[in-house]
Parts: C-alpha cells; sequence; structure tokens
C-alpha cells in the first residue's frame, strides 16, 4: 500500500512539472501569425477601396486576435517595444472594427494606414532575412 502511495505522489510531482514547463514555454515560431498578417492587412487595404464595411470589419477583428498573438510572442522574447506595437495594433484594428461596423470607412482608414506603417517599422528593428530568405525575429 505504501510504495502505492508513493508511486501516485511521484506521477502527481511529474504531471506538475510537466504541467508548469508547458505554461513557461514561450512561443517558437512567428512566422504563421506574420504569413496571415500580411494578407490580411492587403485585404483590408482592397476592402476600404471597395467600401463593403462587414468585410472590413472581418479583416479588423482577424488583425486584432493576430496582432493578440504576437504580442504574446513578443511578451516571451522580452522584447517590449514589439509588444508595444503590437498592443497599438490592436487598438488601431479595434478602431477600424468600430468605425466599419457604424458604417463610417472614412474613419476607418487612418487607423488603417497607421496600422500598415507600424508593420513597417516593427519590422525594421525586429525582422531578420536569413540566407534562405525567411525571415526570423531579432530580439
Amino acid at each position: 500500500m505504501r510504495n502505492v502511495s508513493v508511486l501516485i505522489g511521484i506521477c502527481m510531482l511529474a504531471a506538475l512539472a510537466i504541467t508548469i514547463s508547458a505554461q513557461q514555454a514561450p512561443p517558437t515560431d512567428l512566422s504563421p501569425v506574420m504569413k496571415e498578417v500580411g494578407p490580411t492587412a492587403n485585404k483590408l487595404r482592397m476592402d476600404l477601396m471597395s467600401g463593403v464595411a462587414a468585410d472590413v470589419a472581418a479583416d479588423a477583428e482577424k488583425l486584432q486576435g493576430l496582432f493578440r498573438q504576437a504580442a504574446g510572442f513578443f511578451k516571451a522574447q522580452k522584447a517590449q517595444d514589439a509588444v508595444d506595437f503590437a498592443k497599438a495594433n490592436v487598438q488601431r484594428a479595434g478602431d477600424i472594427m468600430k468605425a466599419a461596423k457604424e458604417n463610417n470607412l472614412d474613419a476607418a482608414k487612418a487607423p488603417a494606414g497607421e496600422l500598415q506603417k507600424s508593420c513597417k517599422n516593427c519590422h525594421d528593428i525586429h525582422r531578420e532575412q536569413l540566407p534562405d530568405k525567411t525571415f526570423r525575429f531579432k530580439p
């Protein structure tokens, strides 16, 4: 009976250690998120030009989620300026979404332009092209 209790205790400690290490592991790859940001931002720009408010709102909502994921990655990498860029874009996407839902696409254009400019600003600081022409996050 004592051996069973010891075995159960060891298993519980192992499960706890695995859970804690999994929670502390930072995201390892930003590429899947960024590969969605670019096309979605371009679609947002095109949808703004075509004047379909529902599509603009959907694009902004998707961008908001993507920038939230990016902020989590940047936070794990301890890159506060990148976290700030991402959080500002979460706010901008929210502003775009709000304007689109109010069918005021003129009000969505300024934050959309700011969002696109901030992408370049962050990339200039934190994106490094590798010899195989892929990119990696540069802290």
